[in-house]
C-alpha cells in the first residue's frame, strides 16, 4: 500500500481541487479549464491539487506532446510564476512525468498528498489502485509504469507509439469501466481507514466519475465527480471546510452514459 505523507501546511488562501480532467475530449476544454484554474487564483486560493487524469493521457515524452499539452503547460507555468502551488498527484492516465520538464510547474507529484488547511488535515489519492479486485487494470499497470516500458518509448517511432497508446487507452477504457460499474465500497471505506490511522480527517479521490460520500468516526472518504463531465471541483476555504463548485462552463461538459 502507498503510505500517505505528512500533510504539508497551506501558506495561504484555500485549496482548490481538480480531478478527471481527461482533456482532448472536447472542443475547447483546455481553454475552459484554465479559465478555471485562474478564477480559483483570482478568488485568492494559493493552491491547487490536480487529482490525477488531467489529459486523457499525459506522457512524459517530447513525441507525444500535443499543442494542447503545450497551452495548458504554458498556462501551469504562469499559475506557478504568479505564486499558485500546484501539485499533482498521478492518475491511471500519467506516465513518466516525475522529474521532467512536464511537470516543472508542480511544486509536488506523487502517488498520494496531504494537506493541512485551516486545522484541518485531508490526504489525496487518484484512486485507480483503491480496488485490489481490479486483475486486468493491475496487471496492465504493472506492465506499463515500469523502466523498460519507458525505454520502449524512447526507441519506438512517434507514429507506431501514438498507434499503440490509442489502442491501449481503448483497451483500458474497456476492462476499467467493468469495474466502475460498481464501486469498490469495502475497499474505498478500508482507504479511508488507512488515511485516518495517518492522522488525516479527510480523504479525497479521484478516478470513480462520481461524486459519493462515506462518512466514519473520526473522518470521511469523499469521491470528487470528474471536471469532464460535470464541470465542478472542490474547494477547501482558509477554514478548513469542503465545498463543490459548479463553474460557468457547465453546459460544455461531456455528459456521458459510461466514465472515461
Amino acid at each position: 500500500m502507498i503510505p500517505f505523507p505528512q500533510p504539508h501546511p497551506v501558506a495561504e488562501g484555500g485549496v482548490a481541487v481538480f480531478a478527471d480532467a481527461h482533456l482532448g475530449q472536447a472542443e475547447g476544454d483546455g481553454e475552459d479549464f484554465l479559465a478555471a484554474l485562474d478564477d480559483v487564483a483570482a478568488r485568492g486560493f494559493g493552491t491547487v491539487v490536480l487529482l490525477g487524469d488531467i489529459f486523457h493521457y499525459f506522457i512524459g515524452s517530447a513525441k507525444l506532446e500535443t499543442p494542447l499539452v503545450r497551452r495548458v503547460l504554458a498556462g501551469w507555468d504562469d499559475l506557478a510564476r504568479r505564486g499558485v502551488e500546484l501539485r499533482y498527484v498521478e492518475g491511471n492516465r500519467d506516465f513518466f512525468l516525475r522529474g521532467t520538464r512536464w511537470a516543472r510547474a508542480f511544486a509536488a507529484y506523487g502517488d498520494t498528498d496531504g494537506l493541512l488547511v485551516g486545522g484541518q488535515r485531508y490526504a489525496f489519492v487518484h484512486g485507480d489502485r483503491v480496488n485490489t479486485r481490479d486483475l486486468p487494470y493491475r496487471f496492465w499497470r504493472r506492465l506499463s509504469k515500469n523502466p523498460l516500458s519507458l525505454v520502449a518509448l524512447g526507441v519506438i517511432p512517434g507514429p507506431i507509439a501514438r498507434r499503440i497508446v490509442v489502442k491501449t487507452e481503448a483497451r483500458l477504457y474497456r476492462t476499467n469501466f467493468r469495474h466502475k460499474r460498481v464501486l469498490p465500497e469495502a475497499e474505498l471505506r478500508q482507504e479511508g481507514v488507512r488515511a485516518r490511522a495517518a492522522g488525516y480527517d479527510a480523504l479525497l479521490v479521484g478516478h470513480f466519475h462520481v461524486e459519493k460520500l462515506y462518512a466514519a468516526e473520526g473522518g470521511v472518504t469523499r469521491i470528487l465527480p470528474a471536471w469532464l463531465e460535470e464541470r465542478r471541483h472542490a474547494e477547501i476555504g482558509p477554514d478548513g471546510v469542503f465545498r463543490l463548485v459548479e463553474e460557468k462552463s457547465a453546459s460544455r461538459a461531456v455528459r456521458r452514459g459510461e466514465p472515461a
